[in-house]
């Protein structure tokens, strides 16, 4: 990954960052770092999901988070997290 060093001219400060996050899109000192999420309003009726839509719906999401991070979520718990999410 590359490294960005970051010089604010007022004040000198450097910065060295491998991701400067909204900085790159907005040139603000306070930007570096931050990063815009996806927003989740309505995800429900988005289907299929992830960048190859290898998820038909959003259980099939959190059980692919839930191995990856070995998150152990109960049946109850996913079924929960889906409930929630249809309700955004």
């Amino acid at each position: 990954m590359p490294l960005y060093t970051l010089r604010k001219k007022v004040t000198g400060e450097i910065i060295q960052t491998t991701d400067p996050g909204r900085a790159l899109l907005t040139g603000r000192w306070k930007d570096i770092g931050r990063f815009k999420g996806p927003i989740l309003r309505s995800v429900a009726s988005r289907p299929p999901y992830f960048h190859d839509g290898s998820a038909k719906d959003l259980k099939a999401v959190i059980d692919f988070y839930d191995q990856r991070f070995k998150i152990h979520l109960t049946e109850r718990e996913k079924a929960d997290l889906v409930a929630f999410l249809a309700a955004l």
